[in-house]
């Protein structure tokens, strides 16, 4: 094969982990990967203004300049695994929607998406549960802070088939949205990820937005706000996706085939 089309190829598998979307957001929306409505529906502090810098009006934060949530978005966040402490704690920051007290959000195994374990059953700002695992499919889920779930043994456990790995999900009446958004009617993203880096206080927890933690702001109906529910996950990690990863081994391969060709090419 001619080294141009080798050139090809790495060029094209570059492309292909490297190249961002190039889409324009409708009026009125702003974003990427996810446009995300400039304004709250019904006359709801926006997205911006919930994670505005410490000292604006609505903010979650009381220290910081806060998040920008149309550049700061956080990609892969389909799924995830608890870190290597086995432990994750979750609070509730932020329900700006009618459904605040049915909406329910949990984990879901990837292997069976109608295997889950729930973390929320209505979600009032200050709600905890710590989500614990055993590395092998083992999952609990202790509820505190009020949280109506399991009032009478404020634990719950269940076994997915996909070890230390799943994924996120709200459910709205009967209807579930996914973290990975190609679970959702038309591949729509449900949810938008901010990672933290500690420049950031959360009001509310009185700590700092740290490395490790992360804001999940999930929309539950159809004026793509994001601010119904906002949720701070800590102590977890994404999980590349598969394709990605296999993606990411081929394009390694060829530029590791091209290197290689060369290499024969300047010996000849």
């Amino acid at each position: 094969m001619k080294t141009s089309k080798y050139i090809g190829l790495v060029g094209l598998a570059a492309a292909s982990l490297f190249a961002t979307q190039a889409f324009a957001c409708p009026t009125g929306f702003a974003g990427n990967p996810t446009c995300i409505r400039t304004t709250g529906g019904s006359g709801e502090a926006s997205l911006a203004q919930s994670l505005g810098a410490a000292g604006t009006p609505d903010t979650i934060f009381s220290v910081g300049n806060g998040i920008n949530p149309y550049t700061d978005q956080m990609n892969p966040s389909s799924y995830w695994s608890v870190a290597g402490s086995g432990g994750s704690e979750n609070t509730v920051l932020l329900t700006l929607t009618a459904n605040a007290s049915t909406n329910k959000f949990g984990i879901f195994d990837p292997a069976d998406i109608s295997n889950t374990l729930m973390l929320f059953n209505g979600g009032t700002a200050g709600y905890t549960t710590s989500l614990k695992t055993n590395g092998t499919g083992g999952f609990a889920a202790t509820y505190y802070g009020s949280n109506p779930l399991a009032p009478s043994t404020g634990h719950a456990t269940t076994t997915f088939g996909d070890g230390n790995r799943f994924g996120y999900y709200l459910q709205v009446g009967s209807t579930f949205y996914y973290s990975d958004m190609t679970l959702n009617g038309n591949d729509t993203p449900r949810v938008v990820t901010y990672a933290g880096d500690g420049s950031n206080k959360v009001a509310l927890t009185n700590g700092f937005f740290s490395a490790g933690e992360y804001l999940q702001a999930w929309e539950d109906g159809t004026d793509f706000d994001y601010q119904d529910f906002v949720v701070l996950v800590e102590s977890v990690n994404p999980v590349p996706e598969p394709a990605v990863l296999g993606m990411f081994g081929l394009g390694i391969l060829l530029i590791g085939g091209f290197a290689g060709l060369r290499r024969r090419r300047e010996n000849v």
